[in-house]
């Protein structure tokens, strides 16, 4: 009977049907993690890229005094950082994607071999079927051969489930296909999107040569007055000593007060704002090599944030004016009190709050100092948790 054997492949062609779902269901899976991936590549890359276009506003603001050149070698050497960043973003992104393609390919390759033995079982079926009905025979005998009216009936069902289960496996077998040449095209749009991706990194390559010429000259044109160099380096030391012993004065005073406001500071870590907008950092926090001298190591306790002159402070986060105090080398500052937590502002030329004010998250604090024959200015940034100096970069948006 045809339905016999309609009985004894069905489960075959069932189980290669749902091995084929799960190897799209898993290129799915690939294709959502890769871009979410992507994603996030690109949204680093953003970054560095505001970043380079920020080095390259103010490196048009050319100075001709040695704090000038010293000032621009720092953003240059910031642009190089955030053009090393980006290009490294690139080769992740290329990985990334490579990645993808061969996995993509291993699960094309299964559902290959997945659809070519539905196919076979699906063919077979047809072929011992059509031997059983035989070449001299078709529906309608098949059901007006029957002896009884009941069997007629019968036969006529099992028929027309048959035709309709080689319809529906017809069908499959078609959803199948499209599937697999969906999934092809979208790996020649990865690889598309490779190629642009490795020319425009190609592109980054050849901006950061010119970089780092540009660099060369300046560190040798400065390296002629070393003696100046180190002046600088010891009045910002002496200057970063005084404002660190006077956060920590600040610090103890606190500690000996009943108490002091709430705030959720801690939760905002990693999205605060940036206290100046269209800056560039040209001094991490921690200890590093310095810019031009070899050998010579430089301690930041924040970071340095180099803008255009007048650019306006603004407050990372709600909180409450500690202190405003000035500081020899440093102008004014202004420390604000977020809980157990501190935001320092130092450098600045005009300050806009007053001790003991109570502050919105981006209201102006004040704005940058730079001397009359600056091309820039520079903030000096420091977040504290209680006497623990922190970095804050990783607590500013990225």
């Amino acid at each position: 009977m045809v339905v016999a054997y309609i009985l004894k492949f069905r489960p075959l062609i069932k189980q290669k049907s749902y091995n084929i779902g799960v190897v799209l269901f898993f290129i799915s899976l690939i294709l959502s993690g890769q871009n979410k991936d992507i994603d996030s590549l690109r949204s680093k890359r953003k970054q560095f890229e505001k970043e380079i276009a920020n080095a390259n506003i103010l490196l048009t603001q050319k100075g001709n005094t040695r704090k000038n050149y010293l000032s621009e070698l720092e953003v240059i050497n910031a642009q190089i950082e955030a053009q090393n960043k980006v290009v490294v973003s690139y080769q992740d992104q290329i990985e990334v994607i490579n990645q993808v393609i061969r996995r993509n390919k291993t699960a094309i390759d299964s559902l290959s071999s997945e659809l070519q033995i539905l196919r076979y079982s699906y063919h077979k079926l047809i072929m011992e079927a059509n031997k059983q009905i035989g070449s001299n025979y078709n529906e309608f005998m098949i059901v007006f051969s029957a002896h009884t009216f009941s069997e007629a009936y019968r036969r006529f069902n099992l028929m027309k489930q048959y035709a309709s289960y080689r319809k529906r496996q017809g069908m499959v077998l078609m959803d199948t296909k499209n599937q697999l040449d969906s999934t092809i095209h979208r790996n020649q749009l990865i690889l598309e999107e490779k190629s642009k991706t490795y020319l425009t990194l190609l592109g980054e390559m050849d901006k950061l040569k010119g970089s780092v010429v540009t660099k060369t000259k300046y560190v040798s044109d400065l390296k002629k007055d070393e003696t100046w160099l180190r002046r600088e380096i010891e009045k910002k030391q002496k200057a970063s000593e005084e404002l660190e012993s006077i956060i920590t004065n600040a610090i103890s005073k606190a500690a000996n007060e009943v108490d002091y406001a709430f705030s959720n500071f801690l939760s905002a870590k990693g999205n605060l704002i940036w206290p100046v907008a269209g800056g560039v950092v040209t001094s991490h926090f921690g200890e590093h090599n310095h810019a031009v001298l070899k050998g010579v190591k430089v301690n930041n306790n924040g970071i340095d944030i180099t803008a255009a002159v007048e650019s306006e402070v603004k407050c990372i986060y709600e909180g409450t004016v500690s202190r405003v105090i000035a500081i020899p080398g440093y102008n004014k500052a202004v420390i604000v009190r977020h809980g157990k937590f501190l935001s320092v502002y130092a450098n600045l030329a005009i300050v806009n709050v007053k001790t003991g004010q109570v502050l919105k998250s981006n209201q102006s604090i004040g704005e940058i100092f730079a001397s009359s024959d600056d091309k820039s200015g520079v903030l000096h940034f420091e977040i504290w948790e209680e006497n623990k100096k922190t970095n804050p970069l990783d607590w500013l948006k990225k």
